[in-house]
């Protein structure tokens, strides 16, 4: 079987799940604390600073205060997405056949399954 990469012909390969299992414990406690800031700190701020907007802006007009407090959770909401999907390791919408018997190239990061 041939193992070296098939886009620069670089010997210097290795196995995906090597790869993927090789961070350490930085990269898995990053993980953890932006896990838990994207799922309980910031929605729980969310819906606190929403809840003050819409006060706020409920003083003047009860509809101002409404749509203050549903942009504030839109937009918190909305963060939170944007902020899960950058923190994905870049590894997790792989099928499962590539990460089985995949090899990623050390040289210019090509993935590929040897013929």
């Amino acid at each position: 079987m041939n193992l070296s990469c098939p886009r620069c012909n670089s010997e210097s390969t290795q196995k995906l799940s090597l790869v993927m299992a090789q961070g350490g414990m930085m990269e898995k406690g990053a993980k953890f604390g932006a896990a838990y800031m994207l799922n309980i700190v910031l929605p729980l701020f969310t819906v606190i600073f929403a809840i003050m907007f819409g006060f706020v802006f409920g003083m003047f007009s009860s509809i101002m205060g409404l749509l203050a407090f549903a942009g504030t959770l839109f937009a918190g909401f909305t963060l939170r997405g944007w902020l899960k999907g950058k923190a994905k390791s870049k590894y997790a919408d792989l099928p499962s056949q590539m990460r089985q018997d995949g090899y990623q190239c050390s040289r210019c990061e090509n993935l590929f399954i040897p013929a």
